[in-house]
């Protein structure tokens, strides 16, 4: 059997973290040429996120830096007070992202500072968010790391006691206890944050359930050293990586079940290159078969061959709505075009891909000089095709591959980038989906419109928008799904944008919209029947949906799977609505 894989619900990003990040990349976007954007100290302790904000152009401050025209946004740890009014007397423009549970800490300490009690902090000595912490305790701050340290305070009236909101929860407890036997009067406060509860009530829970566990992060990191320890604690072995690169695969062979977690400062793309990185290794003789099953599924998918023949069932599903009849020559032009475009943007976002979807990027970067070989042939042979049909419709391919090379090319002067701030295409949020849909909608619906000199009628607008909606749909669930990664590199993808809950609103308004329309489409008369037999692949786009936000289909290869067959599923709807009504 093939090395089984359990991976924590609660492994990535805390909502601290989280938060700091959107607050620290939005500064990024709204920044302007005069000045560039800081973190005061790492943002979070992971180097490879460090790495890429870096290539955005956002650094951390370092000595005597200039900030007078700058943004410095305050880290998820918080700082101390007296380091934000240095900071803002520089003439920065300061964003706080401090994350909101750091800052409940802070005020009670600053609270019962300003009533003469001394603070205890349990946490990590030097770490940023105890340093932070310190600096509300007016001078009469403690931090205790290990128990024993509790028998070397010095004597204190009166005791105030909070913990790093990271801290173990047991030894948070058991501090109290020593610390209230030791002093008279003591005020204790909850300060460990739901999510690292249950990060670490979930992670005793799956230690005991598995053979071996793997902690991914940062060894920076303090939350996710402390997620080692508590797997070490349950006697189960760990192993600590900061990348897939680390992980010694030979050193799993003995184990049958093995468990992921992450530190709250991982990002979900490093999650998925361990775990796909482990989900690929160890298949026995049993497996082989189902194995090889799934390599030939996952080539023909990760391929786009799979999204080719997509394109070739919903055009000859198109055709017929439109009245037309299917041609072979249609179909072939819409999959050589959409496997052509999907193939060449993969290696045009070659960085996005590398992130969001790791088995992919090195799917390509292996077979490079093929795929770039037979994503130009694709191309070419969908021009050659259309010029023996006719001119419309090699000058409609043409002008669509016309407009994707120009789409990112910076084609607004720099001099005038402060009067209109995208500098092309690409930059236009939303523009990613909305022309991803247009090429569907012309490769599939206009194009046979076209071979057959027909006039405008109702049917080619139905077909135009039920395709364009059904396309449009899968690529915004999928750049949900990688809206981490996408904010990260500076794309103005919508879920980025508008935000996922306002996306997912926006979804169901325009697949509710696109089953009106082919429900009124027989009714007007702008259709034949075949309106009605259409409205499945809108339930499937639903369901889908559904099951995605559900997290019950998250897996970067099944989601593309069951998203794309939703293309293929309006063909054989046509084609058994064709056989019954001839």
């Amino acid at each position: 059997m093939k090395l089984r894989v359990k991976v924590a619900k609660t492994a990535g990003f805390c909502m601290g973290v989280r938060r700091a990040m959107d607050i620290l990349l939005d500064a990024a976007n709204e920044k302007n040429d005069d000045g560039r954007v800081y973190t005061d100290g790492p943002l979070i302790h992971n180097p490879q996120v460090l790495e890429y904000l870096e290539k955005r152009g956002i650094q951390v401050v370092k000595g005597q830096t200039e900030l007078s025209k700058s943004t410095v946004v305050i880290r998820a740890h918080g700082i101390t007070p007296a380091r934000r009014k240095e900071i803002e007397e520089t003439g920065a423009k300061v964003c706080d992202a401090t994350c909101p549970h750091v800052m409940r800490v802070q005020s009670i300490i600053k609270k019962y500072a300003a009533q003469g009690f001394s603070t205890v902090i349990v946490g990590d000595k030097g770490h940023a968010e105890v340093v932070g912490l310190l600096g509300y305790a007016e001078g009469k701050g403690h931090v205790v790391q290990e128990l024993d340290e509790i028998e070397q305070l010095p004597p204190m009236d009166k005791v105030c006691i909070v913990a790093q909101t990271t801290q173990d929860r047991h030894m948070f407890k058991e501090a109290i206890e020593r610390l209230k036997k030791r002093y008279a009067q003591c005020e204790s406060f909850e300060t460990i944050c739901s999510s690292t509860y249950k990060r670490q009530d979930e992670i005793v829970s799956l230690s005991k359930s598995v053979d071996a566990m793997i902690v991914v992060g940062g060894r920076g990191s303090a939350n996710t050293t402390r997620l080692v320890k508590i797997c070490e604690a349950q006697g189960t072995p760990t192993f600590h990586v900061e990348t897939d690169t680390e992980l010694d695969l030979t050193r799993l062979k003995d184990f049958d079940t093995v468990g992921v977690t992450a530190g709250a400062s991982t990002p979900n793309w490093m999650i998925k290159r361990v775990v796909e990185k482990v989900h690929a290794y160890k298949v026995s003789r049993y497996g082989k078969i189902l194995f090889g099953i799934k390599g030939v599924a996952s080539f023909f998918i990760r391929s786009c061959i799979y999204a080719g023949l997509g394109a070739a069932s919903l055009s000859y599903a198109s055709a017929t709505l439109i009245g037309i009849q299917p041609r072979i020559s249609f179909c072939l032009i819409a999959a050589l075009f959409i496997f052509s475009m999907q193939v060449l943007n993969h290696f045009a976002n070659k960085e996005a891909v590398a992130i969001n979807e790791p088995l992919k990027a090195k799917f390509y970067e292996r077979k490079q000089t093929l795929f770039v070989g037979l994503g130009i042939a694709g191309a070419v042979t969908s021009f050659v095709i259309g010029y023996l049909l006719c001119r419309s419709i090699f000058l409609c391919i043409f002008l669509a591959s016309l407009f994707g090379i120009f789409y990112r090319l910076e084609i607004i002067p720099k001099s005038v980038s402060r009067i209109i701030r995208y500098r092309s295409l690409e930059q236009i949020p939303g523009s990613k989906e909305i022309f991803y849909g247009i090429a569907w909608s012309v490769s599939t619906a206009l194009i046979p419109f076209l071979g057959t000199a027909k006039i405008l009628t109702p049917a080619l607008v139905v077909a135009f928008g039920v395709t364009f909606s059904l396309a449009f749909v899968r690529a915004v669930v999928l750049d949900i799904r990688d809206i981490q990664g996408d904010r990260i590199l500076g794309k103005e993808t919508i879920p980025i944008a508008l935000g996922k809950e306002r996306t997912k609103i926006i979804l169901t308004i325009i697949t509710a919209l696109t089953a009106v329309l082919l429900a009124i489409s027989p009714l007007l008369g702008w259709t034949t029947s075949l309106g009605y037999y259409l409205l499945p692949c809108v339930a499937y786009a639903f369901g889908y949906q559904y099951l995605f936000q559900k997290r019950i289909v998250s897996e970067a290869l099944m989601l593309e799977t069951i998203a794309d067959f939703n293309f293929i599923l309006a063909g054989i709807i046509v084609f058994i609505w064709k056989s019954s009504h001839f």
